[in-house]
């Protein structure tokens, strides 16, 4: 019986794995951004929230799940619990414990590029929204409301 269930196991992981790796890849390829009209996508071109022209982060059902305040702190907009902050060049944002989440590099382009600490692109964001970039960190790290 042990080894029907390890077999099942198995087969069940060798079946997962392909699906894993092709999302891990395409989230590679194609990483989230905000574009020019507030929508944030995944790595698959999906709208999975929106950010408003006042910094206020929803998801796709339109629930608030955080906000960017008026001193640049990222804060959760159901506990009130501060998730981190901008730097004072505008550019870098660190998490709660002030360690470096991400940077901003400007494009020739109308974009900004947005590259963790470890110099990897992980998003894009229009210009008109890296006040806000911060929100892709909201969805990457899976803070929107369950239902």
């Amino acid at each position: 019986m042990k080894t029907k269930s390890l077999f099942f196991a198995l087969f069940a992981l060798l079946l997962g794995a392909p699906s894993l790796l092709l999302a891990q890849s395409a989230n590679y390829k194609n990483p989230m951004s905000i574009n020019a009209s507030g929508q944030v996508k995944d790595g698959t071109g999906a709208t999975v929230g929106t950010v408003s022209k006042d910094r206020m982060i929803m998801d796709a059902k339109g629930q608030k799940i955080a906000f960017v305040d008026g001193q640049g702190n990222l804060v959760d907009a159901k506990t009130g619990k501060k998730m981190g902050r901008m730097g004072k060049d505008g550019k870098t944002y660190m998490d709660a414990n002030g360690d470096l989440m991400f940077t901003i590099k400007d494009n020739a382009d109308e974009t900004c590029d947005i590259v963790d600490a470890n110099g990897k692109k992980i998003g894009n964001v229009h210009d008109s929204y890296k006040g806000s970039a911060c929100a892709l960190h909201c969805f990457q790290a899976g803070h929107t409301h369950k239902q």
